[in-house]
């Protein structure tokens, strides 16, 4: 895994557009950065699904995110608590996320 250190704004910003440039930068209730995506689902099984997948390479990497399910929109969000921000770790989970969403 790779060290969990919070990427600066430049950082975080360069390896988003590199890496998953679907994703945007927020601020989570702390303050905190953090990085999230929002799928639009066709259907609410699909979805389920997906969520499924996520939940599977979250395990694999022990690295989670927040997930919020509301009908067929699914929000993936990441920070890494310990670095009190985004780091490297999460930028690449958000890009080994990507190719799991079946439009």
């Amino acid at each position: 895994m790779v060290e969990k250190s919070a990427l600066t704004a430049d950082e975080l910003e360069a390896k988003l557009k590199e890496m998953a440039p679907e994703w945007k930068t927020g601020k989570n209730e702390k303050g905190l950065n953090h990085i999230e995506r929002v799928y639009h689902a066709a259907q609410f099984m699909g979805g389920i699904e997906f969520v499924h997948k996520v939940a599977e390479a979250a395990e694999a990497e022990n690295h989670h995110p927040d997930i919020f399910i509301n009908y067929k929109r699914i929000t993936v969000r990441y920070w890494t608590h310990t670095a009190s921000g985004v780091t490297l770790a999460d930028v690449q989970m958000a890009q080994k996320i990507d190719p799991l969403f079946a439009k």
